[in-house]
C-alpha cells in the first residue's frame, strides 16, 4: 500500500510526489522536500524557467482532485465506489442521539476515509463496516440513555 504517488509534470524541475494520497491530508514534496502553498497553489518549478501552478478543488476532505494550471492530473480517492462514499457517511445519523452522537459520528466520518480508501480491504467491508459501525454505535447510545439537549 504505496501512499506516494508521483505526479507526471512535464518539465518539472525535479521528482513531484504527493505524500499522503491514501489519508486526510497529504504534502506535495519536489525532490523529498516539501513545498509550501501560497495563495491557494503550489508552485512547481520548470526546467526552461518560470513556475506551474498546482490547485486542488474538492469538497471532501481526502477526495480532492489535484490541477496543473487548470488540468487534472490526479483525482486522489477515484478507486472509491459510489456506494462505498455514501456508505461512509452513515455515522451523520448520529446527531440525532444527542450531543455525544454529533462529537462520535464526526470521529467516525473521520476515520471511515482512512477505511473506505484502503486499496487493501475488501470492497464489501469498505461497504459494510461503516454501516455496521454505526448501527453498534447507535445501539450503544440507546442503551445509555444519553439525553438530547435538542430534543
Amino acid at each position: 500500500m504505496d501512499n506516494t504517488r508521483r505526479l507526471d509534470i512535464p518539465d518539472a524541475r525535479g521528482k513531484v510526489e504527493v505524500d499522503g494520497v491514501l489519508g486526510l491530508l497529504y504534502k506535495i514534496r519536489i525532490d523529498g522536500d516539501v513545498i509550501k502553498r501560497r495563495k491557494g497553489a503550489w508552485d512547481i518549478p520548470l526546467r526552461k524557467g518560470g513556475v506551474a501552478k498546482l490547485t486542488s478543488n474538492g469538497l471532501l476532505p481526502g477526495f480532492q482532485t489535484l490541477r496543473l494550471d487548470g488540468t487534472p492530473i490526479l483525482k486522489m480517492g477515484a478507486h472509491v465506489e459510489p456506494a462505498v462514499k455514501v456508505a461512509m457517511f452513515a455515522p451523520l445519523l448520529l446527531i440525532l442521539w444527542s450531543f455525544i452522537g454529533a462529537i462520535l459520528a464526526v470521529i467516525m466520518f473521520f476515520t471511515n476515509i482512512f477505511l473506505v480508501k484502503n486499496p487493501q480491504m475488501p470492497r464489501a467491508l469498505r461497504l459494510g463496516l461503516p454501516i455496521v459501525n454505526t448501527a453498534v454505535m447507535a445501539m450503544v447510545l440507546t442503551v445509555l440513555q444519553v439525553p438530547s439537549p435538542i430534543f
